[in-house]
C-alpha cells in the first residue's frame, strides 16, 4: 500500500479510511494544540488557531468523519431541500465557517495552514499523561480542545423497537443525509414518511419532506411542538403554518414500535393503537453529549464544567460546543446545543489557550430556525436570550407572531417568527431588547419600546 498519499488527495479521491489512517501514522503524533472532534466547533476552533499565527504542524484534529468539519446545521435544512429547489446545500459548499462569514475550509485549507488529522474516534484522555487514545495511535497534546458534540437520542432506549430497520433515519453526520435523500428520491414523490419528535429536528425535516411529494405526519408527546421553547400560543401558531402548507400532526402519543415488510419500515405503531403506514422515518427526540471517553474532568448539566473562558477543572484543558457547561449570564450554569454558541465558544477556548487573555464569556443565547426555504413563503424565527421565564406573546401580524420571556419582572427572552422572517434590523432590536432586561410591567409595551 502506498503510505505516501497526503491527506488532500485522501479527502478528495474517496479513497477508503485507511489511506487517511496510514497518513495520520506518518505525522508527528504530538501537537500542541489538539482539537478532539470534527463538527461545527472544531471548525471554528481551526479557523481562530489560524488567524492566531499558529504555526504549521502544531494543531491536530481527532475525528471519526470522513470529511473535514461542516455547519452541521444545513443537514435538516437546505441539504433536504426537493430536487425543484433553487439551493440544495452539497459538500464541499458548506464546510465551516461559510455559516459564520468566514473562510469554506476544505481539506485544501487545512493542508496550506498546516493542521493535521487523526482519523479514528477518540476512545479515552489520560490527563496525567496529556495523552488522547485514537484506536491503536496516542496523541500528545499541550492542550486539549474537547469538540466532540452530542449524538441523537435513540428511541431504542426508551423501549422503542425497531429503529434499526431500513429507512429510519437519525440526521447527525452527512452521510445520514444523503442516504434520507437517497430514500427520498427512490420514493419518486410519493409515499408517506412519519417524523419522530416536535423539535427542531422534527419540524426541520417535516418541512422538506412534504416538499418532495411526499405525504408527512410528525408525531409528539408533548402539547405543542419546541415544547422547551414556544408555549401553546406560538406553538398553534407554527403547527397551523404546517398544517396549511400539507403536513399532518398528532399531538400527545408517542411511537411504541416501527413495523417492517423484510428489511424496511412498513409503517409505526402508537400508543394510542393507531398505525400509520409510512416508507421512510426520522427521528429526532433529542441529544446527548458525547463525554464518556473523558473521564476525571468535573461535570455539570451533562457536560464538561468550564469557567468564563471554556477551561476545564484541568488548566490544560478546554471544552466547547454541545458538551460544556459554561456560567450563564443569566445566573447558575448552562449548556447549549446550538451552533451559535459552537462558534462563540471556540474562538473564546482558542484565545483563552494562547494565553490571549479574552474577556469573561458572556454569552447571549441565539436561537434560530428556517423552514420551507424552497417555497415562496419560507417561515424563519429568531430568539435571544434564556427561555426558563414566562412566556408571553405580544405581537401578532397577519403572517408574524412575537413574544417575550419575562423572569423576576424583567425580560430575559424574546422571539420574531414570521414569513418572511424577521429583517436585519428586527433581529438586532430584538437582541438589544435582550441585552437590555428591561422592566416587563406590561408585555406589548416592552415590545414597543423596543420598535418591534
Amino acid at each position: 500500500q502506498d503510505c505516501s498519499v497526503s491527506l488532500l488527495e485522501a479527502l478528495s479521491s474517496g479513497r477508503p479510511n485507511f489511506m487517511l489512517r496510514a497518513y495520520a501514522r506518518q505525522m508527528s503524533k504530538s501537537f500542541e494544540y489538539l482539537i478532539v472532534g470534527g463538527g461545527n466547533a472544531a471548525g471554528y476552533a481551526c479557523r481562530e488557531l489560524a488567524a492566531q499565527g499558529v504555526a504549521a504542524g502544531k494543531v491536530g484534529i481527532v475525528t471519526a468523519e470522513a470529511v473535514p468539519p461542516y455547519e452541521r446545521p444545513a443537514l435538516t435544512k437546505a441539504y433536504l431541500h426537493p430536487p425543484t429547489a433553487k439551493v440544495r446545500a452539497r459538500l464541499p459548499g458548506f464546510h465551516t465557517c461559510v455559516g459564520g462569514g468566514g473562510d469554506r475550509q476544505t481539506a485544501e485549507w487545512y493542508t496550506e495552514k498546516g493542521i493535521s488529522f487523526v482519523q479514528g474516534k477518540a476512545t479515552a484522555v489520560d490527563l496525567a499523561a496529556k495523552t488522547v487514545a485514537v484506536g491503536e495511535d496516542t496523541c500528545a497534546y499541550d492542550k486539549l480542545i474537547l469538540a466532540t458534540g452530542a449524538r441523537p437520542l435513540r428511541v431504542s432506549q426508551f423501549g422503542v423497537k425497531g429503529d434499526d430497520l431500513k429507512n429510519v433515519f437519525y440526521i447527525r453526520e452527512e452521510p445520514e443525509a444523503a442516504a434520507l435523500v437517497q430514500a427520498l428520491e427512490a420514493l419518486g414523490g410519493a409515499g408517506k414518511a412519519v417524523i419522530v419528535g416536535g423539535g427542531y429536528i422534527g419540524l426541520e425535516c417535516a418541512a422538506a419532506l412534504v416538499g418532495w411529494g411526499v405525504e408527512t405526519t410528525m408525531v409528539f408527546p408533548e402539547a405543542n411542538c419546541m415544547p422547551r421553547l414556544f408555549n401553546a400560543e406560538l406553538g398553534k401558531w407554527l403547527e397551523d403554518e404546517y398544517a396549511a402548507r400539507g403536513v399532518k400532526i398528532l399531538k400527545g402519543d408517542l411511537v411504541t414500535e416501527f413495523l417492517s415488510e423484510g428489511e424496511a419500515v412498513s409503517g409505526v405503531r402508537l400508543k394510542s393503537g393507531q398505525t400509520l403506514p409510512c416508507s421512510v422515518a426520522v427521528v429526532g427526540v433529542g441529544a446527548s453529549p458525547n463525554v464518556e471517553f473523558c473521564s476525571g474532568l468535573a461535570m455539570d448539566k451533562g457536560g464538561f464544567a468550564v469557567d468564563p473562558f471554556m477551561k476545564t477543572s484541568d488548566p490544560s484543558v478546554f471544552a466547547i460546543g454541545d458538551v460544556c457547561a459554561f456560567p450563564s449570564a443569566y445566573g447558575g450554569t448552562s449548556r447549549c446545543e446550538h451552533v451559535d454558541h459552537a462558534r462563540k465558544s471556540a474562538k473564546q477556548a482558542v484565545m483563552a489557550a494562547m494565553g490571549l487573555s479574552p474577556e469573561p464569556y458572556k454569552y447571549l443565547p441565539y436561537f434560530y430556525s428556517r423552514v420551507f426555504e424552497y417555497s415562496d413563503a419560507p417561515i424563519v424565527f429568531n430568539f435571544f436570550g434564556d427561555e426558563s421565564g414566562e412566556c408571553h406573546v405580544c405581537a401578532r401580524g397577519e403572517k408574524s407572531i412575537g413574544a417575550i420571556w419575562v423572569k423576576d419582572g424583567r425580560v430575559t427572552g424574546a422571539l420574531l417568527m414570521g414569513s418572511p422572517g424577521p429583517t436585519a434590523d428586527d433581529q438586532a432590536k430584538l437582541r438589544e431588547l435582550v441585552a437590555a432586561q428591561p422592566a416587563a410591567v406590561d408585555a406589548a409595551a416592552a415590545f414597543a419600546a423596543a420598535k418591534l
